[in-house]
C-alpha cells in the first residue's frame, strides 16, 4: 500500500515537472539585435584597384532590417552585387539598390552569390589587414564591422 501512494506521488511530481519544462521551453527569449559576423574581403595587392566583401547578416529583430547602403574608408565607392547564371549557364553581377534581412533571418554572403564590390581601394590590402565596413540602414542608422582580409 505504501509502495502504490509513493508511485501516485512520483507520477504527480512528474506530471507537474513535465508542465513546468513545457512552460519554460514556450517563455524562451526572443534574439532582439541585428548582428554581423564572418565578415572577411579579398587581400588586393593594388591601392587604387578592385575587391570583394563577404559578410554574414543575422536579423533577430521582429522587423525586416533594410540596408541601402554600403561605405567604406578603404575604398572609393562599395557597391552591394550578387552574382547569378541565366538560363544559358551564363554567370553575370548584377547591382543591387538594397538588401533586405526579413525578421528573423539570416543572409550569407559568399563568392557565387551576393558580395560587396570594393572599388578603388585607398591603400594596398594585405592578408591580415583590418577593413572596417558601415552598412547604412534606411532607418537612418549606421551599424559597422571590422573585415579581416585574407588571400
Amino acid at each position: 500500500m505504501i509502495r502504490s501512494r509513493y508511485t501516485g506521488a512520483t507520477a504527480c511530481i512528474a506530471v507537474m515537472l513535465f508542465g513546468v519544462m513545457a512552460c519554460h521551453r514556450e517563455s524562451r527569449p526572443v534574439a532582439t539585435s541585428f548582428e554581423l559576423h564572418d565578415a572577411w574581403v579579398r587581400s588586393d595587392p593594388d591601392s587604387g584597384s578592385t575587391t570583394a566583401a563577404y559578410i554574414r547578416f543575422v536579423n533577430g529583430t521582429p522587423d525586416t532590417v533594410v540596408v541601402s547602403k554600403f561605405s567604406s574608408d578603404d575604398a572609393s565607392v562599395v557597391e552591394l552585387h550578387q552574382t547569378s547564371i541565366d538560363a544559358n549557364g551564363e554567370t553575370h553581377m548584377d547591382k543591387r539598390d538594397t538588401l533586405v534581412i526579413a525578421p528573423s533571418h539570416i543572409v550569407v554572403m559568399q563568392p557565387g552569390g551576393y558580395h560587396l564590390m570594393m572599388i578603388g581601394t585607398t591603400h594596398s590590402l594585405q592578408p591580415g589587414a583590418m577593413v572596417r565596413i558601415a552598412m547604412h540602414l534606411s532607418n537612418g542608422a549606421i551599424v559597422s564591422t571590422s573585415a579581416r582580409v585574407k588571400p
